[in-house]
């Protein structure tokens, strides 16, 4: 049954964009080889890492997306991702906008690092369950920052968030539900999404 919420704002004509960005790449993504010990550290040392020196916006940030509210996922290669398009911080950081968790489970294997991420996610979704945010908990996260990022462009008109690949994955599918238009779509670094009423 469809909520409330969405059938709510089907009704609502009000004008918005939202903008969702991909963080830069991180300087401590490098794709080493790596057992399942070396692989929880790398996560670690990912989830802490600023944007990579030679990572940066391939446009100006400031001339595409004058007078928008910034928001950002509170984990630093976001952050610092805003402050390098924008030369400021967010006016809002929140957890609920972090990248879904990165699976870590122990298994017998040594394999490159993103074969890990891939592999562990795989493994994720299907149900396996670890010390970590489960694939259902951060599906329902997905939806949450959807709404809230909806909520903040009904008050501000245009919002524009640094977030995280995957989690952008999972809130474009929830604004397409609500009733936006997709009008551009990336996932690379520095890859923007753009949706509009």
């Amino acid at each position: 049954m469809e909520c409330s919420y969405r059938r709510l704002y089907r009704h609502n004509n009000i004008a918005m964009k939202i903008v969702l960005v991909r963080h830069g790449r991180p300087a401590n993504s490098q794709n080493l080889r790596l057992n399942s010990a070396g692989f929880a550290n790398w996560v670690k040392n990912y989830n802490h890492s600023l944007v990579a020196s030679d990572s940066r916006p391939a446009f100006s940030f400031n001339d595409m997306f004058t007078n928008y509210y910034i928001v950002s996922s509170d984990l630093p290669r976001a952050i610092h991702s805003c402050k390098i398009a924008f030369n400021r911080p967010p006016a809002v950081t929140s957890a609920l906008f972090r990248e879904m968790d990165i699976p870590r489970f122990k298994l017998p294997f040594t394999l490159n690092a993103w074969t890990w991420v891939y592999l562990n996610r795989a493994l994720w979704t299907i149900g396996k369950s670890g010390p970590f945010e489960s694939y259902t908990k951060a599906k329902s996260r997905a939806e949450s920052a959807a709404v809230t990022l909806i909520d903040i462009a009904k008050k501000e008109s245009n919002v524009i968030v640094f977030a995280h690949g995957y989690l952008n994955l999972h809130m474009r599918k929830h604004f397409r539900a609500y009733g936006l238009k997709q009008t551009s779509k990336s996932s690379a670094y520095w890859g923007v999404t753009m949706f509009e009423s």
